[in-house]
């Protein structure tokens, strides 16, 4: 099976950003899902709550984040100003942070009072919803049928071309195992360019067909470097 794509999402629920490789670890791809926008009620702020989340366009560079909004803004938010303590809950498990001061223009954007955070330095695990690497397959999305439905919908870390289901995937350097399906939701429904709601597909469709799940998480037995492009194997 061949690596035909890798994505990471710097910042949880923004855009996503294609890399042709990068450093695995048990956080998962490199910058993937390392910061999110916390609301005032602690928990993590994804396109469940607003979809124009998907517009806002992250990168990380050395020593700052640059957030593009929607073509209208870009901030530059500098690594250093991530200095205040916070405790931020995604799906009910609570992780440690550092918050950057308030940014008008961001939550005038995003219509809701944030806090961009970034993840503590000593955690255990990325703003991830479940374990750190999702993996999908060229032949799910061809079993899914729906032609105008593109695996930018699905938010995947890694695409590989190839059929099945496996309990580890052996690449060069990386060694993942499987931990459990994901679980879909209405963030499926949300037009990755646009930010708009275009439901009830690709949802209805998982849930009548496929139990309501589309890719597996995989957590990493052995870290290294994933290259697009490169063979991965069952282990």
């Amino acid at each position: 099976m061949r690596v035909s794509a890798l994505y990471i999402y710097p910042v949880k629920g923004c855009r996503a950003v294609p890399v042709e490789s990068s450093a695995v670890n048990g956080l998962g791809l490199e910058n993937d899902r390392r910061f999110a926008f916390m609301a005032e009620d602690g928990l993590a702020f994804t396109q469940r709550d607003q979809p124009l989340l998907a517009t806002v366009a992250p990168q990380v560079d050395a020593d700052v984040l640059r957030l593009d909004l929607g073509g209208l803004a870009e901030m530059v938010v500098p690594l250093s100003s991530f200095t205040e303590h916070a405790c931020v809950d995604v799906w009910g498990k609570t992780l440690a942070a550092r918050a950057a001061p308030s940014m008008r223009e961001v939550n005038d954007y995003l219509g809701a009072t944030l806090r961009l955070v970034m993840l503590d330095g000593a955690a255990q695990r990325s703003f991830a919803d479940s374990r750190p690497v999702l993996v999908t397959t060229s032949a799910m999305l061809a079993r899914l049928g729906l032609p105008e439905i593109g695996m930018e919908r699905f938010r995947p870390n890694v695409v590989l071309e190839g059929d099945g289901k496996w309990r580890m995937l052996r690449g060069e350097h990386v060694l993942l195992e499987y931990s459990e399906p994901c679980g879909r939701c209405e963030v499926t429904t949300i037009d990755q360019a646009s930010g708009e709601r275009r439901g009830p597909e690709p949802l209805r469709s998982l849930n009548e067909r496929f139990a309501g799940n589309f890719g597996e998480y995989y957590g990493v037995v052995r870290p290294g470097r994933l290259r697009l492009g490169e063979e991965v194997v069952a282990a």
